[in-house]
């Protein structure tokens, strides 16, 4: 870079002319010990020139290289803890969900339980004897059973407006889908300018010692911004595909619990008008295939929703996410790798943004133990009759329930003995399914309970983990400042 200064040029052409006149004509000694004083002097006064002007040059590219270093670092940790807050406030669940849901879930099976119950003892009595059939005992229990499936339905009701009450939230406070995409958009256009003037500048000093090491910076800081991408993308096709199962699953719980309800009501004036048993049984089969059907349905709506939001992610930053944890760890240690460059006139942010980086290594990490955690938490927030394994059991028996009932009531219709064996035979089946939803539900409540009061001692929580980690940033943020 001396080379290339005027200021320095000048002086080594004085100095070698001054040189040549001497030779050829050299004074007295006195003479010579003046002109050579003179020289010094003049040298000393030139050199402190050329230093007065190196230090009017180096300092201002050193400041722009570090701004910039700095800004590319505060701009990925805004987007960072905007991805954690949106992932903490988009996913939030209300703190007495559990038990307002359990009661009212667990009161609907308790009371179609009593119904079964009711059912077994009456028909067993009724297929030998019809005439034997307490009615006023299956019209209460039926009663019960239609207050029991509306309650439940109720439940499922409020459940799902309290998630369109916090989505409404949500928008206002820009933590909504559309918004938090827009937003990571807008920040990472910030980023991506930010790093092209950053390599600008580094490429205009290609001959500085430390050009290879902050090129490869540079890469560390290229693959900091896809993994801010990557855990903003993971965040949200989590939160949305968690949205989707919730909101579907108390809409086909309300559903289903209210045909339910309609049913048990014809079922009892049935008790009366022998007729409506084939409606109202065939009206069970229908709310038994949808019990039946719901962790499917919500499963696949929630697999769909994931891809939905992959999708809208990718068009909002204009790219897919192409995070490479195995990649980063290497650059990341290339860049530990690369000797200190002492002379040179660039910056050395290296310590900060090592530090950051190496935090942001544990990113991949991080976000699957938010993942396993929040997919064991969505999996115990299920009732009975969600879970992949007992709702398809519960509903079928529900269903066959139904079938029976219709078989027994067309295929039977003159022949009350037979016809009251198959309304026997699918009353066992109901007390079997049902007694499952009833001890299902509690086991549920006390499983989620207990695992929760365990992460939660352990501090490992997802909203834990999340705050703990915005506690982190704020450190980060603190050593990224001091560049």
């Amino acid at each position: 870079m001396l080379l290339r200064n005027p200021i320095f040029t000048s002086v080594v052409v004085s100095l070698f002319c001054s040189q040549a006149v001497m030779a050829l004509d050299l004074p007295d000694s006195a003479s010579a010990n003046d002109s050579s004083a003179d020289m010094s002097a003049e040298s000393v006064n030139l050199r402190s020139a050329v230093n007065s002007s190196e230090q009017t040059v180096v300092p201002e590219f050193s400041k722009e290289f570090s701004t910039l270093t700095k800004e590319i670092l505060l701009r990925g940790i805004e987007l960072e803890r905007f991805s954690l807050n949106y992932r903490l406030e988009a996913g939030h669940q209300p703190k007495f969900r559990k038990l307002r849901y359990f009661l009212t879930q667990e009161t609907g099976a308790a009371c179609g339980l009593a119904f079964e119950i009711t059912g077994v003892n009456e028909f067993g009595k009724g297929r030998e004897r019809p005439l034997a059939i307490n009615k006023r005992h299956l019209k209460n229990s039926l009663s019960a059973a239609t207050t029991g499936s509306i309650i439940a339905s109720a439940g499922s009701c409020f459940e799902l407006s309290a998630n369109v009450v916090r989505e409404i939230s949500n928008r206002k406070k820009g933590y909504d889908a559309k918004s938090a995409n827009k937003f990571v958009s807008a920040k990472l256009h910030e980023i991506d300018e930010l790093l092209a003037r950053r390599d600008q500048l580094v490429n205009a000093h290609s001959s500085d010692p430390a050009h290879d090491r902050l090129v490869l910076e540079g890469k560390v800081l290229r693959e900091m911004r896809e993994c801010f991408v990557n855990e903003y993308s993971t965040f949200h096709t989590s939160v949305q595909s968690l949205k989707v199962m919730q909101n579907l699953f108390y809409a086909l719980n309300a559903t289903y619990n209210a045909v339910g309800a309609t049913a048990a009501g014809i079922a009892r004036n049935a008790v009366d008008k022998p007729k409506l048993n084939g409606p109202a049984n065939i009206l069970f089969i229908i709310s038994g295939s949808l019990a039946m059907a719901t962790p499917l349905i919500t499963t696949a709506g929630g697999f769909v929703e994931r891809k939905v939001a992959q999708r809208s992610v990718e068009r909002a930053v204009h790219s897919t996410t192409s995070f490479k944890p195995n990649e980063f760890s290497s650059l990341c240690e290339q860049l530990k790798s690369i000797p200190s460059a002492g002379d040179s006139t660039l910056i050395s942010s290296l310590p900060a943004t090592q530090r950051f980086a190496m935090y942001n290594e544990s990113n991949s990490l991080f976000v699957k133990q938010i993942q396993n955690e929040t997919r064991t938490m969505a999996h115990l927030n299920k009732v009975a009759l969600q879970t992949a394994e007992l709702g398809p059991a519960i509903g079928s028996l529900l269903m066959t329930q139904g079938i029976l009932g219709t078989r027994g009531y067309y295929k039977y219709t003159f022949r009350p003995r037979k016809q009251i064996d198959q309304y026997y035979k699918g009353a066992i089946l109901g007390t079997i399914g049902t007694s499952a939803a009833v001890v299902g539900n509690t086991a549920w409540l006390l499983a989620s309970w207990s695992y929760e009061n365990k992460l939660k001692k352990k501090e490992q929580l997802p909203e834990q983990l999340i705050r703990k980690r915005l506690q982190h940033l704020d450190d980060v943020e603190k050593q990224v400042q001091a560049i």
